[in-house]
Formats: structure tokens, sequence, C-alpha cells
């Protein structure tokens, strides 16, 4: 799902796309609702986010490459790869508060990061179609 919506919308627009997706099940999650004897609102709404959040990082990925100027590349994926580290493993200290509070607490955190994440992507600049920059220069040439 993420090359086509990529090559409809364009990369940050489809990382977008797939962050609100992701936003809204988490939002969508939150009523008590019994669909049946072992399905919940909140296990499909969780399994859709899920889904989403995952094809956001892949587009996230690619679209962080594309920002870089190629002197600088390696660097700045390596550094984008740790903090993805670091939110992987703030994720299941968040979980936990399922047992503390009330159980909509984690859907609201993790909708509110996320909103905070497409904020941020709506402030890059759109590389689609753009030749990606060499060097410094060829960046701020292109904002």
């Amino acid at each position: 799902a993420t090359i086509p919506a990529c090559k409809w919308l364009g990369r940050k627009r489809a990382l977008q796309l797939f962050l609100l997706i992701g936003i809204l099940s988490n939002f969508l999650a939150m009523p008590d609702v019994q669909i049946s004897e072992s399905w919940t609102l909140e296990f499909i709404a969780c399994l859709i986010g899920s889904i989403a959040v995952s094809a956001s990082f892949a587009i996230l990925y690619l679209f962080t490459s594309e920002l870089a100027p190629t002197s600088h590349r390696g660097m700045i994926m390596s550094l984008s790869s740790s903090s993805a580290r670091i939110g992987s493993f703030i994720g299941p200290y968040v979980s936990l508060l399922y047992d503390i509070t009330d159980r909509r607490v984690p859907l609201a955190v993790f909708a509110g990061a996320t909103l905070v994440m497409c904020v941020a992507v709506q402030l890059q600049a759109d590389t689609s179609g753009k030749q990606i920059p060499e060097t410094p220069k060829g960046v701020e040439l292109r904002a």
C-alpha cells in the first residue's frame, strides 16, 4: 500500500495520510464496543493503526534519505535509526499505563505523539519529482 500511495500522493502526503490513519485509529479504539465474542473495536482499530504506522515508518526512511544531502546522508540515517530505537524502547513503558490508568490514556499518548510527527512532516519540504541534493548548499537552494 505504501508504494501506490507514494506514487499517487507523493511521499510527504502519503506519510501524512498514514499518520492520520494512525491517529484516527487510536481515537476509534477508545470507546468500549464489543463486536463479537472475541473481537472488540479497540482490537480492530489497533490493528489498523499498527499497519498504518508501519507504512508511515517505511515511507519515513525513504523521505528522510531524500531530504539529506549525499555528503551527510549516512550520518543522518544513522541518527534517525537511533531515534527510532529510542521510540521502540519507550513504547512498552507507555503501554504499561494500561495497568495504572484508564486504557484511553496510552491511546491518547500515542495519538498525541503521532500528531506531533504529522505536524513536523508538514514543515518539511516536499521531495517528489526533485533532485536529491548532493551538498548542504543544495539543501539550502532547494528550500
